[in-house]
């Protein structure tokens, strides 16, 4: 009994090593705050870095995703958020969830990490992010996601 008790107990440490890393909502703060900044100095190099690239299948897309995808992403993101960047504007809110099992990214990626910027009580705009743990360190993987809420005033 001792040596299943042990041989369990092995067996749960190992996978929590391999598999069981944890991203905190500070750690995704954080993140995004490196993205946000390198976006803001127009740091190409330092965005490209943040990312994992491998040439993995991207996901509703027929090819490999790239250095190059990220920097085009990374010129797109400027665009998206050209209103937050001339405002200097800081996030209003950080979200930090696992992916589903029923989303493609699921099978690359272990959480899902979001930003939003608050324009005004009835407008914002995020951009998020999904994350891998690779090399002992959170990497993004694949496009980033822009999305905007609208909510008419009363």
């Amino acid at each position: 009994m001792k040596k299943s008790t042990l041989l369990l107990g092995i067996c749960l440490s190992l996978t929590v090593i391999t598999y069981g890393q944890k991203l905190s909502k500070k750690e995704a703060r954080q993140i995004l705050e490196k993205a946000w900044n390198c976006v803001k100095t127009s740091d190409t190099l330092g965005f490209v870095k943040l990312w994992i690239i491998d040439n993995k299948q991207w996901p509703y897309h027929a090819e490999s995703f790239d250095a190059k995808q990220v920097e085009l992403n990374f010129l797109g993101f400027k665009e998206f958020f050209d209103t937050a960047l001339a405002k200097n504007m800081k996030f209003d809110e950080v979200e930090c969830d696992t992916v589903e099992h029923i989303d493609p990214h699921y099978d690359f990626s272990k959480y899902y990490i979001k930003a939003w910027f608050k324009y005004n009580n009835n407008y914002r705009k995020g951009f998020g992010f999904y994350m891998d743990y690779i090399n002992k360190q959170w990497l993004i993987r694949f496009s980033p996601d822009y999305s905007y809420e609208s909510r008419s005033s009363k």
